[in-house]
């Protein structure tokens, strides 16, 4: 059985400029699955904070010092800046981004287990 985390670790990790939240604040309510609305709130409880309120476009878990659930955000959240379909708009990449085909089975992993 996959894991969500499984389908995570297929995409690279990056450093964003700090300070930079362009990708938080114009993108909207984040969607998210069951098995990720879960992980969510077990987070939001387990540190004692409340779910977020939508305001404008920006994501409801962006704070002052950037995302308030970054560990367990949702996976439309992980692949921005990571792949040629979700460039970062300030200019931000890994060393390497990944293949369109790699792009695509991540979301067919994740669309086939977890929706």
């Amino acid at each position: 059985m996959i894991d969500i985390e499984d389908i995570h670790k297929l995409i690279q990790e990056f450093l964003c400029t700090p300070g930079c939240h362009e990708c938080c604040q114009n993108f909207g309510v984040p969607s998210r699955t069951r098995v990720e609305d879960e992980r969510i709130k077990t987070f939001l409880r387990s540190n004692s904070m409340q779910p977020g309120v939508a305001q404008g476009n920006s994501c409801p878990y962006l704070n002052e010092t950037g995302c308030s659930i970054y560990p367990v955000r949702p996976l439309i959240c992980r692949p921005y800046g990571t792949s040629p379909n979700y460039l970062c708009k300030m200019g931000v990449m890994p060393l390497r981004l990944l293949h369109e085909d790699e792009e695509s089975e991540i979301f067919q992993l994740y669309q086939t287990h977890f929706f």
